[in-house]
């Protein structure tokens, strides 16, 4: 009998790590959260992760062959390519090779992608945005975030911050109208 193969779907917030196992048409098998240690830089929260997907597994009986990848949303400068967090001031990371920590971690193939960028990607998939070819997504957690999807692909722009609304400055005294 062939196994379906399951996807680890995580969103790294300040607060929590909110983690699924997802098959491939999307739907999700189980989810769960652990607490953000953002002590000591953040430095235990790929440890953290890769114990919560191996005792996870283990809960449910499922042998861990079964999981494929992870996709993973997670706050700050990212640079897309090899998932180096520039900066991710929520969790304490500065210059963190997210993708090379938490593929070292799970022996899994790790995609990053900003957390609203991610965000905004399920909502045209699956949520809010069924259907549509573009649209912007606001997220608010610990931070406040926007991912902007045109023609069905996340915008990154030019320095990878596009639709991030959280980082607009704005006149405090406001302005002319």
């Amino acid at each position: 009998m062939k196994m379906d193969k399951w996807f680890v779907g995580c969103d790294i917030g300040g607060t929590t790590v909110k983690l699924a196992f997802v098959s491939e048409d999307g739907e999700i098998i189980t989810k769960w959260e652990i607490p953000t240690d953002t002590s000591n830089g953040g430095e235990n929260i790929t440890v953290d992760i890769g114990q919560a997907i191996k005792d996870k597994c283990s809960e449910l009986n499922e042998p861990y062959d079964r999981l494929q990848a992870i996709g993973v949303g997670a706050p700050g400068f990212i640079e897309m390519e090899t998932g180096f967090i520039y900066h991710a001031v929520n969790i304490g990371w500065k210059d963190f090779a997210l993708k090379e920590e938490l593929e070292k971690e799970t022996g899994l193939s790790v995609t990053v992608d900003n957390d609203a960028n991610i965000a905004a990607l399920g909502e045209m998939w699956k949520g809010a945005g069924d259907g549509a070819k573009d649209l912007l997504c606001v997220t608010l957690g610990t931070g406040v975030g926007g991912g902007l999807v045109i023609n069905g692909q996340i915008v990154h722009g030019v320095n990878g911050m596009a639709g991030e609304i959280g980082h607009l400055t704005s006149a405090p005294e406001g302005g002319p109208m």
